[in-house]
């Protein structure tokens, strides 16, 4: 008798592929998509904190990019008046929006967009962005109150570098919720949205049945009620920093809920 099997080991496997870890498989899983559409809704809150408190700063939006080519276009005619390298932040956002959106999305396209693991990373990066732009504020390394002299284009023009970052994490909210399948609340921009609602054909019908329109209404009131709470923030004694501080934590903690949030097979 062979030893092997008298001896009740386990057969030789050899030829066959390794067993995945325990671990790697919880962290490769796809996550269950049922009730993402509120995490898409904290991200409208989280660009209007943002948006509203950049700029009562810097006059330009970090995720709004249709009002930065607006102030774009008006640079190339010396306006505002009041604020000459206004363009040039506007430009800045955009650029590093869409550096921002290329690399979430193509990284993201390539690691499994709806896997635990992307989404957990891709938040903890977004949150940390926020975090290093938050803290050279902090650290008075950039001007952003009305009482800097450098505000309107210093030597340095310091501005961009909080922009540039807070721009690019920006873009990782409208790529998650294209990942996650909700194209209906883009995270980011309103325009189409409205267009959305007024144009839907179910727009008076009951919330039950309309889960869309609901989401796109919700995407815009979330949006809204950043923006006031960022307003107040920056008019507060934590200034802009608060309302940055609350949009970082926000994006942390939905980073760390993708660790238990349901499998998708679980869901089945």
């Amino acid at each position: 008798m062979d030893k092997a099997n008298f001896e009740g080991s386990t057969p030789d496997l050899e030829g066959q592929p390794p067993k995945t870890s325990s671990f790697s498989q919880w962290w490769k899983k796809s996550i269950d998509t049922k009730y993402t559409d509120f995490v898409c809704l904290l991200l409208c809150f989280t660009t209007g904190l943002c948006d509203s408190s950049a700029y009562n700063a810097w006059s330009c939006f970090l995720a709004m990019q249709t009002g930065n080519t607006i102030f774009l276009g008006l640079g190339a005619s010396g306006q505002p008046n009041n604020k000459p390298w206004g363009w040039l932040k506007s430009l800045c956002s955009i650029a590093f929006f869409f550096i921002g959106a290329f690399i979430f999305a193509n990284i993201t396209r390539r690691a499994g967009s709806r896997r635990r693991g992307t989404l957990f990373v891709s938040f903890v990066i977004q949150s940390i962005l926020i975090i290093i732009a938050v803290a050279l504020i902090e650290g008075d390394l950039i001007p952003h109150t009305s009482s800097d002299a450098s505000l309107t284009g210093g030597p340095l023009f310091l501005e961009l570098i909080p922009i540039a970052l807070l721009a690019f994490q920006s873009a990782g909210s409208i790529t998650s919720s294209r990942s996650l399948g909700y194209n209906e609340i883009p995270t980011v921009v309103l325009t189409s949205v409205y267009f959305d609602v007024a144009s839907d054909p179910k727009l008076a019908a009951v919330p039950t049945t309309n889960v869309k329109r609901n989401r796109r209404i919700g995407s815009v009131v979330l949006l809204l009620v950043g923006a006031i709470v960022g307003g107040w923030l920056s008019k507060s004694s934590g200034g802009m920093q608060s309302a940055l501080w609350m949009a970082a934590g926000v994006k942390m903690v939905i980073g760390l809920v993708w660790l238990v949030w349901k499998d998708e097979v679980d869901s089945k």
